[in-house]
């Protein structure tokens, strides 16, 4: 059987834009100003709010089927959501034209995810590649990198045996970073979170990290 092809998450689509039709997945978030695209939602601060810069507005959400509902969160909600449309810009979009790209003419498909543990994850790569998933651990990070660990010993140093994902960026929530522990050397940051994602190959796209 061949692989399924892979669907680049919103940074991918924006780190060399080319407009014209796109197809991405991400997160569809939704609050009183509009609807948005991004790969990543800092849910631990005060208020929930996209992290970095890559963000695509949608002037129009089409009517979305009602399983699985969006996740409410205070002032907006947000769902797993596969996109294809017309990407448009570099521009202003949006309000107060705060966005620099827009999809237009979207189609979206709510994407379930689904609760697994790394070892579950790990035994199974193949089956769940590009799908969003639920993973629980120990976040183990450093400024170059990021690591999900079933256990973590003293100092934030792996248990033996433990077995671990590669995020695919550094940590970018600093609302999640405030709220590990540091090292000593305050170089790195861990501690126990749940993380919200996108699966491909050997790697996890976190689409929110929650400190737990």
């Amino acid at each position: 059987m061949l692989p399924a092809p892979t669907v680049p998450v919103v940074g991918e689509i924006l780190a060399e834009p080319q407009p014209g039709v796109i197809e991405t997945i991400g997160l569809l978030v939704l609050s009183a100003e509009g609807a948005l695209l991004t790969d990543g939602l800092s849910v631990s601060g005060a208020m929930p709010q996209p992290v970095g810069t890559a963000l695509i507005w949608l002037d129009q959400v089409p009517p979305l089927p009602p399983e699985p509902a969006p996740v409410r969160l205070g002032e907006l909600s947000y769902l797993v959501v596969e996109a294809r449309g017309i990407l448009e810009g570099p521009g202003t979009f949006g309000p107060a034209g705060a966005y620099a790209y827009r999809l237009n003419s979207p189609t979206l498909t709510p994407r379930s995810s689904r609760d697994l543990t790394i070892d579950l994850l790990l035994r199974n790569s193949a089956l769940y590649s590009g799908q969003p998933v639920r993973l629980s651990g120990e976040l183990l990070a450093s400024p170059q990198s990021a690591l999900l660990v079933e256990r973590l010993g003293s100092g934030g140093v792996p248990a033996d045996n433990a077995r671990q994902i590669k995020l695919s960026d550094p940590l970018r929530d600093e609302a999640v970073r405030q709220q590990l522990t540091t090292s000593n050397d305050g170089r790195i940051v861990f501690g126990p979170v749940e993380i919200l994602g996108i699966w491909r190959n050997t790697t996890l796209y976190p689409l929110i990290i929650e400190v737990r």
